[in-house]
């Protein structure tokens, strides 16, 4: 968990996002999210459960730059669904065309006891949409895959697939004992594009690879 990051005190608020994005065949277990809202999702494919922190700094509808840290557990064969247009106060409403958000990311490998002490095989999507409950065949996937990655134990407290929403260094203190840097090995960066259609594009540009002194966000 990457606590020096210099979170801005901008939102009061810690949200839990659990939802499921309508890809996958799974059990809903609460949502979340608007119908016309902006989202991402993050499907797991692997049979461990993946860890995806998202670091990101933004600016909200009221022209104030922060920073928005999401810690994400999701179990094997389901997903999460993050609002990006509620975090942002855009409410219901798609993000403007043209909105560009770069993220750094963590992942990592957890369970509650297979495999735990050994090695596994990272295997995610992201997919993002905007204007519909759920995403349809034009919103394009992008898989994130890497191996050999070690297999931590699942904090006692996760029990189900869900994301974390944190603005301010109060909000990352409740959540801070989850994982730790070391728990978190791959690295990664991801740009996320609102096109003027509503279409979300999430390109890699730096891909996965074992974590490295990364310099605070600019």
């Amino acid at each position: 968990m990457r606590k020096n990051l210099g979170l801005l005190a901008v939102l009061a608020v810690v949200m839990v996002v659990v939802a499921v994005s309508g890809c996958n065949n799974n059990n809903t277990t609460g949502t979340d999210v608007n119908a016309k809202s902006t989202k991402v999702a993050i499907m797991n494919h692997g049979d461990t459960w993946a860890q995806v922190e998202l670091v990101a700094n933004v600016t909200h509808k009221n022209g104030t730059n922060m920073t928005v840290y999401i810690e994400n557990f999701i179990k094997p064969d389901e997903n999460v669904t993050i609002d990006l247009s509620q975090i942002m106060g855009y409410g219901n409403e798609p993000l403007p065309a043209g909105t560009t958000i770069r993220v750094q990311s963590w992942k990592g490998l957890f369970n509650e006891t297979k495999g735990v002490g050994g090695i596994g095989t990272l295997d995610i999507e992201f997919q993002g949409w905007s204007n519909t409950l759920y995403p349809t065949e034009k919103d394009n996937k992008t898989p994130v895959t890497f191996n050999p990655v070690p297999i931590f134990q699942l904090p006692k407290e996760i029990n189900q697939s869900v994301s974390f929403v944190a603005t301010t260094e109060e909000e990352l203190e409740k959540i801070a004992g989850y994982d730790t840097a070391e728990q978190e090995p791959i690295y990664e960066e991801e740009i996320i594009t609102v096109n003027a259609d509503g279409t979300v594009t999430i390109t890699i540009t730096v891909p996965p690879e074992l974590c490295r002194a990364i310099a605070s966000l600019v």
